[in-house]
């Protein structure tokens, strides 16, 4: 018999791909399924602590009551910010489904050069400049607020402690190493392994819905992300100036 513990989260679908491999597009096709609100980090802004928690709930092997806080009101969550945390959640909500998105290694590694490692390579640019004094007020300004909102934390934690550096020295062999790891740890009952390029047939027979009349949703690619990265910058910097930190 299944114990729900008092103020569960009521995840029910949870992703664990690595993002930049269909993500997004998993979140909203899980909303129109009904699966919502579906978490995604895309999603938050910066004004609240989520990136502070989820870097702790990763370095803690987070218990279920953390995992509770975290996800409490979504009904689906997806992203690396959950395929990070793949063993805590799996023994926090084992009834879930869970579903690990997927794509080719050589384009993955093409599409995270171009967009995710930016973010990991320009953060550790502004502190190599902090470092040596050269960094300009914006570098200083943008890192004493990344890490205020605990987004320094989270990119060190992801790409150094997760992936171990590997996302720059083999990407492909990093998705590689992810996808067996998700593999062998969820019972494949419980998992779909699913590229979004497949559409809805495969992912509705998973979960037990009809299929929608409308369009799967192919949402967030390589430009669209570097337009949403820009919109996410501006009213950062918007913040910040309102704030008087700027």
């Amino acid at each position: 018999m299944t114990v729900t513990r008092q103020y569960q989260a009521p995840l029910k679908v949870i992703g664990l791909g690595l993002g930049r491999t269909g993500t997004v597009s998993l979140c909203a096709a899980l909303e129109i399924l009904g699966f919502g609100p579906c978490h995604h980090p895309v999603h938050l802004g910066v004004e609240n602590d989520f990136w502070r928690k989820i870097t702790k709930a990763a370095k803690d092997d987070a218990s279920p009551e953390v995992l509770d806080d975290i996800f409490r009101g979504y009904v689906s969550a997806t992203d690396s910010t959950t395929a990070v945390l793949a063993e805590p959640l799996y023994r926090a909500y084992p009834e879930a489904r869970f579903i690990l998105t997927t794509r080719d290694p050589a384009k993955w590694a093409q599409s995270i050069n171009k967009t995710t490692n930016r973010t990991y390579i320009e953060h550790k640019g502004r502190q190599s400049r902090i470092a040596s004094g050269t960094a300009s007020k914006i570098d200083i300004i943008v890192s004493k607020n990344m890490e205020e909102i605990g987004l320094a934390d989270w990119v060190e934690f992801i790409n150094e402690r997760y992936h171990q550096g590997r996302l720059n020295t083999d990407p492909e062999g990093e998705l590689e190493r992810h996808n067996k790891y998700i593999i062998q740890l969820i019972p494949p009952e419980k998992l779909l392994i699913f590229d979004v390029a497949q559409g809805w047939k495969p992912l509705v027979k998973f979960l037990g819905v009809p299929e929608p009349i409308q369009s799967f949703p192919h949402l967030n690619d390589a430009v669209s992300f570097e337009e949403e990265c820009k919109v996410w910058w501006e009213k950062f910097m918007a913040d910040l100036s309102e704030s008087g930190n700027l």
